[in-house]
């Protein structure tokens, strides 16, 4: 499992999460909406990675669908979630479902498949309380950890607690998709574009690669492409909803070898701005922990906020 968490900590957790009427460009901030999700077919080659050379059309396309899932616009949203990484020595599948609401509540739970068997991966919170854990089959809790939100969200009360707030709440899982496009779209330079039209409809295929600076640190000038390092992303966009439908990472399965499929995600048949029943919030939005050990985190996450907001305020005081 180290492999799997040390991937998604290099791409940027964008495997979270993280969406059938269509959204319009002009209308996702009108509920309730939804859109058809039919998934790009999946490649069984893909072309050498571009040059990192930005295409205006490509970060348009993307700016385009940071704006229109935008968290003021999206305040309930639910989706199914499907993953599979085929790395060397280490191939898993997933699937499960998101569901958002307001007041910073949000519900992430994964089902794992792998050879040795099945476990469970959850992240939840109720606006109050955050907590993720783990679990083999039905088992017990395992890895539980606790963050009390109220008290982080108290830290933020100075001169710099309204960007310290943004900057906390754009941590995976408590905006959506925000976070996953955001970071997609400050980390990688888009390349590429070009519209598919597939029997199931139209589809924006968007191709990012490293910069430059980021290849470099990743790997020392005139050494091979390490295996099972990605090397380039392909997002898949609805042309008429700009939903993010499907997230590809590709890279060598040996060094400086061909790029192949490492890590796919799809994000499945959304409901944007459909209120949940208030007993279905309470059912979904709360963690029982029985009888496991508990790791509160919530001293180390305060301390770090408290540590960016002197940051901040010291950045304000220098210009």
């Amino acid at each position: 499992m180290w492999i799997y968490r040390s991937l998604l900590a290099l791409i940027g957790g964008s495997c979270l999460v993280v969406l059938s009427a269509t959204l319009t460009r002009t209308a996702a901030s009108v509920a309730p909406l939804t859109a058809a999700a039919s998934p790009a077919p999946e490649p069984c080659a893909v072309p050498p990675a571009p040059a990192p050379c930005p295409d205006a059309a490509a970060e348009r396309c993307l700016d385009q669908a940071i704006e229109l899932f935008r968290t003021d616009r999206i305040c309930w949203l639910e989706m199914a979630i499907w993953q599979k990484a085929q790395l060397p020595g280490f191939v898993y599948e997933a699937d499960g479902s998101y569901h958002l609401a307001p007041g910073q509540r949000f519900r992430l739970e994964m089902h794992t498949h792998l050879t040795e068997g099945e476990g469970t991966m959850l992240a939840v919170s109720d606006g109050r309380e955050l907590w993720r854990a783990e679990r083999s089959g039905q088992g017990a809790w395992q890895n539980v950890t606790h963050v009390n939100l109220s008290e982080v969200f108290a830290v933020m009360n100075g001169p710099a607690g309204q960007q310290l707030r943004e900057e906390f709440l754009q941590r995976p899982h408590f905006q959506g998709m925000t976070p996953l496009l955001r970071n997609l779209r400050s980390r990688l330079v888009w390349a590429r574009a070009e519209l598919l039209r597939l029997s199931s409809g139209e589809r924006i295929h968007l191709t990012g690669v490293w910069s430059k600076e980021e290849a470099r640190k990743r790997v020392a000038p005139n050494q091979p492409w390490l295996a099972a390092l990605p090397r380039q992303c392909h997002l898949y966009l609805d042309a008429r909803s700009y939903w993010p439908q499907r997230v590809e990472w590709w890279g060598p399965t040996t060094a400086d070898g061909p790029d192949r499929l490492l890590v796919q995600m799809e994000f499945r048949n959304p409901v944007f701005n459909h209120p949940l029943p208030p007993q279905t919030c309470a059912r979904l939005f709360v963690f029982h922990p029985g009888a496991a050990t508990i790791e509160d985190e919530t001293a180390t996450i305060t301390a770090e906020m408290a540590k960016r907001a002197s940051e901040l305020v010291a950045q304000r005081s220098e210009r």
